[in-house]
């Protein structure tokens, strides 16, 4: 092989390299996405994430992500169903309901309340 003349070039453009370690390890990594270059980037490690991966992680944890949607959206209905003027009613009818009667917290006085006939608005309360 020393004989060769020195035309002869090596081709040596691609090396595949087998038995590295993933450049990206995190156990729940959080993407960026560069729309330009068209990469993916995980914000955690810092590491360019093949899109497919990414994807297929993001697939993956769907379920996770559905459950903490479901999460948020039942916090939503309690919130919005959150009525502190009724909790005072629900707990009127429930003493009623036991046989007790309001007092007045000024006189101290009990009344029914059925004696309850005029209403104030509370904007114009003093």
């Amino acid at each position: 092989m020393e004989n060769l003349p020195e035309k002869i070039k090596r081709i040596d453009v691609l090396k595949v390299e087998y038995g590295k370690r993933k450049l990206c390890e995190c156990s729940n990594p959080h993407y960026e996405i560069d729309y330009v270059n068209k990469i993916v980037q995980c914000e955690d490690c810092g590491a360019i994430v093949e899109p497919f991966e990414a994807l297929y992680n993001v697939a993956k944890h769907y379920e996770t992500l559905s459950d903490q949607v479901e999460a948020l959206l039942e916090q939503r209905r309690e919130i919005a169903a959150y009525k502190p003027h009724l909790i005072v009613i629900r707990n009127l009818e429930r003493e009623t309901r036991a046989g007790m009667i309001p007092y007045c917290p000024k006189c101290g006085e009990t009344f029914e309340l059925d004696e309850i006939t005029a209403w104030h608005n509370r904007k114009f309360r003093r």
